[in-house]
């Protein structure tokens, strides 16, 4: 008998284990995860660039040939970019490269031009802010305005709870525990009768 139960202890006790379903983070700079299309200018606030670790410095000219530090220069879809603050805004820049001569890269096209504030450090972090903003902007105008009324065929889609969302299913770790502790208290009691 008391083999019979402690096995259906462990039987629930594991089956509520089982419910519990370890919930996976990733930590990255985010760009991984944004949507693709065109890159849009984000607004410049000491807020935004203390989180984001922003410097600047402005571009430089030495034998008419602008250049500036390689670490300005971000890969966009294939496509070499570079930010450049102007007042109040980071203004997202595609450019054609030259040859890179040490720390610094010369820029062919007249794209910047020299004293323009190009973002140094930062930029990779900016780029995937200028990629959030632009998902965000999309989804404002995709979302229907409060007169428009709600088509008939939209079925509402079902939203997880915060407990499902980080892995855990409450019902199934309850009812476990519950027969864990009957369980044992039956056990236990088995054992005050015999001895």
């Amino acid at each position: 008998m008391r083999a019979l139960l402690l096995a259906g202890g462990l039987s629930l006790g594991t089956l509520a284990l089982a419910g519990f379903s370890p919930a996976m983070a990733h930590v990255g700079h985010g760009d991984e995860f944004q949507q693709q299309g065109n890159v849009r200018q984000v607004k410049a606030s000491a807020e935004i660039d203390s989180m984001l670790g922003i410097t600047t410095a402005p571009a430089t000219e030495a034998g008419g040939v602008v250049s500036i530090p390689v670490a300005a220069v971000v890969d966009a879809d294939g496509k070499p970019l570079a930010f450049v603050k102007s007042g109040t805004t980071y203004d997202p820049v595609f450019l054609q490269t030259g040859a890179s001569q040490g720390e610094q890269i010369a820029i062919t096209d007249g794209s910047i031009a020299p004293g323009d504030n190009v973002v140094t450090q930062g930029a990779l972090s900016l780029y995937a802010e200028s990629k959030k903003s632009q998902s965000a902007v999309a989804a404002s105008e995709a979302a229907p305005t409060a007169s428009a009324p709600p088509a008939a065929a939209e079925a509402p889609t079902p939203q997880a709870t915060p407990t499902a969302a980080a892995g855990l299913n409450p019902l199934v770790i309850g009812a476990g525990a519950a027969v864990v502790v009957v369980g044992a208290g039956v056990v236990v009691s088995r054992l005050g009768k015999k001895n």
